[in-house]
């Protein structure tokens, strides 16, 4: 029995890069059949995303990054006392663009992909006995922190996840808002500087793995990691974000808020590999065992800019507050990432 060993990328593209120094694919087909292992080896390396690992990880952390982006805030509120909400969304990274070919069956997605909820609570300074900095009348400042938190292994079969994010945040308002004609029924909301940090992450572990197959000779060639393997992707994200955002409402129950920001990003995404299981054909010619082992780790574009629009729709509008309010959020930033979330706000 031959046992070949390959360490992708130098095997198939005769490449040195470090983006594969830590991940191995090593097979043995039981027979020496090199059409074998490289049709199962182009498989893996598809699936898993080994073309460029390093890439992958960068794009996970570019969405991680992107996930809570104004979750922890209202931009068109208008609270005078308080703030509160929830809202859950997505971060995309896809340098290549949306549209990417999603079918990944069963393996790691082909772009960056994260996940994130939130609980927020906001406190306007308006009413409260506080004095002015010099120029900087705190007043009109509105402090907001946001937390969420989820462990669990139940939701999907052999995958157990954890999920969490927490934020503070500061939104001073530059300019203040007026309504137009003493009713309500066109207001403008003004003009507010936002900042704070956002920390997050997302862990994923795959305790059992899931057949992966491919064709060769004109049957199916089957890898079937055991019950034993495992695969982890974690995410984490440290973000500064500093915008600038304006609202408008219209007939009291329809607010546009749209603003522009600069993004201070850190953290890292890593990935730990330890798959090892049976390797088969449909005619039984075939019985060898395959393992994808290693670990890698990578960090998010460090800078960037960043542009948010969003409608809501007030339920419980007031004349100068919209209690209840459903709103949706879109970011689109440089290096091609991409985010959306939704949720409710309560404000007074």
């Amino acid at each position: 029995m031959k046992k070949i060993k390959y360490a992708l990328l130098t095997a198939l593209f005769l490449s040195t890069s470090s983006a594969f120094a830590k991940i191995e694919f090593n097979i043995d087909t039981g027979g020496g059949n090199p059409g074998a292992d490289a049709a199962l080896i182009s498989e893996v390396n598809k699936q898993f995303q080994l073309i460029d690992m390093t890439g992958f990880l960068q794009s996970m952390s570019n969405a991680q990054s992107m996930t809570n982006k104004g979750q922890g805030v209202s931009y068109a509120s208008e609270q005078s006392l308080f703030v509160v909400g929830g809202g859950a969304g997505l971060g995309l990274n896809a340098p290549s663009g949306l549209t990417t070919n999603f079918d990944t069956k069963g393996g790691l997605p082909p772009i960056g992909v994260g996940l994130q909820g939130s609980l927020m609570v906001g406190v306007s300074l308006a009413k409260l006995p506080v004095p002015a900095l010099g120029p900087i009348d705190l007043k009109r400042l509105t402090v907001f922190v946001n937390y969420f938190g989820l462990s669990n292994d139940s939701l999907v079969d052999s995958v157990t996840m954890k999920t969490s994010t927490f934020g503070l945040h500061f939104q001073y308002k530059l300019l203040q808002g007026f309504n137009l004609g003493g009713i309500g029924l066109l207001n403008w909301g003004g003009l507010a500087l936002t900042t704070g940090f956002d920390v997050s992450s997302n862990s994923l572990s795959y305790k059992v793995g899931q057949k992966l197959e491919t064709s060769y000779g004109g049957e199916t060639l089957s890898w079937t990691p055991s019950a034993g393997s495992n695969l982890t992707l974690d995410a984490s994200a440290f973000t500064i974000p500093i915008e600038v955002s304006t609202s408008v409402r219209l007939a009291y129950i329809f607010s546009l808020f749209a603003g522009v920001g600069v993004d201070i990003n850190s953290g890292k995404s890593s990935i730990s590999a330890n798959l090892t299981g049976p390797v088969t054909n449909t005619s039984a010619t075939i019985n060898g065992t395959a393992s994808l082992t290693g670990s890698e780790e990578k960090g998010p574009t460090v800078g960037g800019a960043r542009f948010f629009v969003g409608p809501q729709f007030n339920i419980v509008p007031l004349k100068n507050t919209n209690v209840v309010s459903i709103f949706a959020q879109f970011n689109v930033a440089t290096s091609g990432n991409y985010g959306f979330h939704t949720g409710l706000r309560i404000a007074w």
